[in-house]
């Protein structure tokens, strides 16, 4: 991550000989009203959840400005539904040197979920109702400073993004009015922890996995139509993982055609183990997503999304299991107002066998 430092220094370096223009100030974001239905037939582990009726909204204020040598900077401050600020950054961009970032609780490299596309814009893992899917490590999660290529500077629309989170604590913003506390700063737990880790509390496979984390992106558009991607995560300052240091990393490739996308993406995911750590705790994750996504006219489109999640245990005497989340969607637009159903399907929640859930998530967004 020295090379970033270096860039970093030297952009700011150039601001410093710069003046700043007056900035633009932007509110935008988004009002959604939600009904969801959820229902159980399996044989282990039945889930009754009652029916639920709600909104949420999400607001993302945002300023930008440039200064007399070109370049150009942007800062952002998100507001979830409690009126509380979810996450922000602030960027400066050079035509060409281009983009050094700092972001809190937000930017995200990981490409796990590119090939997960739905007409209703939500994975069929990210409908309400927790799965417990294991997904690929995100630096999103974390306070981290990153720099991006230049636009259009490399061939093929090749375009790289490198990440570091110096504290992976998440969402602690420390700044000067509000520092970190002493010796805080581990990784807190995988993202959406399921069963298939549930005694990570007696082990190193869900705590103090790693002090800092670096995270890269590399995508390109070799051809019209086609974009691919791949990313990687790691961890430093891993603390008793002396068998299995946690790291992450994925791919995936997406085509257009005329109306019709379909994509198809990998990734893997290995937890933190120690020596000492119970033989049935996970080894790996391989994670599987395909869809399909047509657009039957201007207003109308409609998807089929599979995710699938394999976890592999550290024995072979702990049986593997295969989660899948599957999604028919379908969303109507006009004008700023979306339209949006969705049939949802889990099996195997939480990695555990014969353990489904069936969800029909019906949405009215507003864009604003």
């Amino acid at each position: 991550m020295k090379n970033i430092i270096k860039i970093v220094l030297v952009m700011f370096s150039v601001v410093s000989f710069s003046a700043v223009q007056a900035g633009e100030l932007s509110v935008t974001g988004s009002a959604k009203a939600s009904y969801t239905i959820h229902s159980s037939d399996s044989t282990a582990g039945t889930t009754t959840i009652p029916k639920a009726l709600g909104v949420a909204n999400e607001f993302n204020l945002g300023a930008s400005g440039e200064l007399d040598n070109g370049m150009t900077w942007k800062y952002n401050v998100n507001i979830d539904t409690d009126t509380t600020q979810d996450d922000g950054g602030l960027s400066l961009t050079s035509p060409t040197l281009g983009t050094v970032a700092i972001n809190i609780s937000q930017g995200g490299l990981e490409l796990s979920k590119a090939a997960a596309v739905t007409a209703n814009g939500e994975r069929a893992s990210d409908t309400g109702y927790t799965e417990g899917m294991q997904e690929e490590h995100s630096i999103g999660d974390m306070n981290n400073i990153q720099y991006h290529t230049p636009a259009g500077i490399l061939p093929f629309g090749i375009a790289i993004k490198l990440g570091y989170a110096p504290n992976t604590k998440a969402d602690a913003n420390a700044s000067v009015n509000a520092l970190g506390a002493a010796n805080d700063g581990t990784f807190t737990a995988i993202p959406a922890a399921g069963s298939a880790i549930g005694l990570a509390t007696s082990s190193t496979q869900g705590s103090n996995i790693g002090q800092t984390m670096s995270s890269y992106q590399v995508t390109a558009t070799p051809i019209d139509g086609l974009s691919v991607g791949a990313s990687y995560q790691e961890f430093g300052g891993v603390i008793g993982a002396d068998a299995q240091k946690p790291e992450s990393g994925s791919w995936y490739a997406k085509y257009a055609y005329g109306p019709a996308t379909i994509a198809y993406g990998k990734a893997y995911i290995a937890p933190a183990a120690g020596t000492s750590a119970a033989s049935d705790l996970a080894e790996y994750f391989d994670n599987t997503k395909y869809s399909l996504a047509v657009n039957a006219n201007e207003n109308l489109s409609v998807a089929y999304s599979m995710e699938k999640s394999e976890v592999n245990f550290r024995t072979a005497a702990t049986a593997t299991v295969e989660l899948e989340s599957s999604s028919i969607s379908a969303a109507y637009t006009v004008g700023g107002m979306t339209l949006a159903l969705a049939q949802v399907n889990h099996d195997n929640v939480g990695y555990t066998a014969n353990r489904n859930v069936k969800s029909t998530v019906f949405n009215v967004s507003m864009a604003f």
